[in-house]
């Protein structure tokens, strides 16, 4: 059902003369190692195009606007994967499932400096991030 909204939406955006160059709405599929490759591809390439450091070095709110960066390059959009994630479900004995949850969560694990998840995530954010952390029992 959402392979065929997203062919729709595609269909829809190519129509009406949208590029491709906008922001992807569309989530990275869960359980899906060519995602995964393509998403740290998008992450080595926007790291050495845009950063200055290691984006483990940055604050959550740049980590998360890195993430979203790395998502768009890649095609996918951060918030939209965070939260089909917490929808679908984690599989935690999944490798490809925690790869991609860990990935999404990076914006408030391990700061240098300790941050309140409140200020990098939006309300709907935080539930997503709260379900995928009670699936990976974190």
């Amino acid at each position: 059902m959402i392979k065929k909204i997203m062919g729709l939406m595609i269909v829809v955006a190519l129509l009406s003369g949208c590029s491709g160059t906008s922001e992807s709405t569309q989530p990275a599929p869960l359980g899906d190692k060519e995602a995964l490759e393509k998403l740290a591809a998008s992450w080595e390439k926007v790291s050495s195009d845009k950063l200055s450091v290691s984006p483990a070095g940055l604050p959550g709110n740049d980590r998360k606007k890195f993430l979203e960066q790395v998502f768009a390059d890649a095609g996918y959009n951060y918030t939209a994967t965070l939260k089909q994630l917490a929808a679908q479900g984690v599989d935690k004995n999944n490798k490809l499932h925690t790869d991609l949850a860990d990935l999404v969560l990076l914006p408030h694990h391990g700061p240098r400096i300790p941050m309140d998840p409140a200020d990098i995530y939006t309300t709907e954010e935080l539930q997503a991030v709260a379900a995928i952390e009670r699936a990976l029992n974190k």
